[in-house]
């Protein structure tokens, strides 16, 4: 009997960018007709906000603007410049020393974020765990609860004359005899009480020529192109090549600093003047923050690990698996799908962190532990000068954008999973 084979069609595939463009319009009108309501309000609620927001970027746009009576005149990148280059007239402002005590602030909040919420996650998974339901309510609270009302609670327990903590200490001292200070000014004082700067510039030049030197290897091993398709790899060549590049002239400005130069004084070591050094409030606020934010990786992690079938711990004993192996070779790749995209969001809501910085320290002592959204935010209720507050804010826009595209990149986080 004769059979009749079909030759596969590729409509898509053989389909320009275009009429590929035509053909998903035709399809998709009736999803369209539904979400064309909603595109309507968000036009008017969000799109125009947010280019109005960049035509005043462009702008001198002060308080005597509002309203529109007065037109702001028109600076083209001024303000895109004083920011970047330190012009502004506010006291204490300098961009790259706050940019770095931002990047640091994120990746040690968000670090302790992750490893404090998936510990407590596999410790309340555990089969033999009693009133597991109650210890989840409770450690959940501290997100629950409104940030600026937790930010307040944390403000009073660091006072310095009747402060919680310095109460504490007091209590401490009367009872077993030492002699704890109990009238530390944690919000207020200048100490630093680690001061990394000194190693700072040796750090950064050899961790930028060990990640190029491994970049190279990479590179040599799996070439730039594409392996499915064969093409250059636009992802091989933007973070290979110009990972390579960029930590090179890294490597050798801080190189050159060390051995007397002054080519990256401006450069890696302001960058970390704050970071490498913070003051006592900057461990106020972490403390915070850190009992603020794990409660949320510690629910994800939660749903992630109930999702795991216990037959394939059961498998590994069975192999003679340890417990370290089965985490890291069945939990870690099991969770990642729900905890890369948690981590990636608690990036972005860290970097924004305002409450915690603003109703603790207030971006004090003299500016010390502000953060990009809190400086922007002076900017308006302090000088009122809203054409450089919105540039600031789309300078921000675009630092988080790369730190994720960087993140996704590494973590493959978008990539299907078959």
């Amino acid at each position: 009997m004769a059979t009749v084979s079909q030759s596969p069609s590729y409509p898509d595939t053989q389909l320009g960018m275009w009429d590929s463009v035509k053909k998903g319009v035709r399809e998709s009108g009736i999803p369209w007709m539904f979400v064309l309501p909603s595109v309507v309000v968000m036009l008017f609620i969000s799109f125009y906000p947010q280019l109005y927001q960049v035509w005043i970027a462009f702008r001198d746009f002060q308080a005597q603007n509002l309203g529109g009576q007065v037109e702001a005149p028109y600076v083209a990148l001024k303000n895109f410049g004083d920011i970047l280059t330190s012009q502004l007239t506010i006291p204490n402002y300098r961009f790259l020393p706050l940019l770095g005590f931002n990047i640091i602030w994120t990746l040690v909040n968000v670090f302790f974020h992750v490893t404090i919420g998936l510990a407590v996650a596999i410790a309340l998974n555990g089969q033999r765990v009693l009133f597991r339901r109650f210890y989840r309510a409770i450690f959940v609270l501290p997100w629950a609860l409104p940030g600026y009302i937790t930010a307040l609670i944390w403000n009073n327990l660091w006072q310095e004359q009747s402060g919680g903590f310095n109460l504490l200490l007091e209590s401490v001292n009367n009872t077993f005899g030492t002699s704890f200070p109990t009238r530390t000014a944690w919000l207020t004082t200048l100490d630093r009480p680690i001061d990394l700067r000194v190693i700072i510039p040796y750090v950064v030049a050899i961790a930028s020529a060990a990640i190029v030197v491994w970049l190279v290897f990479y590179l040599r091993k799996n070439g730039l192109k594409d392996k499915v398709t064969g093409k250059l790899s636009i992802d091989k060549t933007v973070f290979g090549l110009g990972g390579i590049i960029v930590l090179t002239l890294v490597a050798i400005a801080t190189f050159a600093d060390i051995f007397g130069g002054r080519v990256a004084e401006s450069t890696a070591s302001l960058f970390f003047e704050r970071a490498g050094a913070p003051v006592m409030a900057f461990y106020s606020v972490l403390m915070a923050n850190i009992w603020l934010g794990w409660p949320f990786m510690m629910v994800v992690a939660t749903g992630a690990l109930t999702s795991i079938p216990p037959d394939m711990y059961e498998a590994a004993d069975v192999d003679g698996a340890s417990k370290w192996t089965q985490f890291w070779k069945i939990t870690v790749p099991m969770i990642r799908p729900a905890m890369v995209p948690a981590i990636m969001l608690g990036t972005i809501w860290t970097f924004n962190q305002f409450s915690v910085i603003f109703f603790i320290t207030g971006g004090g002592p003299r500016s010390e532990t502000d953060l990009l959204i809190t400086q922007a935010y002076k900017l308006i209720a302090q000088d009122q000068l809203y054409g450089a507050a919105s540039a600031f804010a789309i300078i921000v826009f675009f630092i988080l954008l790369t730190i994720t595209l960087i993140q996704n990149r590494i973590t493959k986080a978008t990539e299907a999973a078959y």
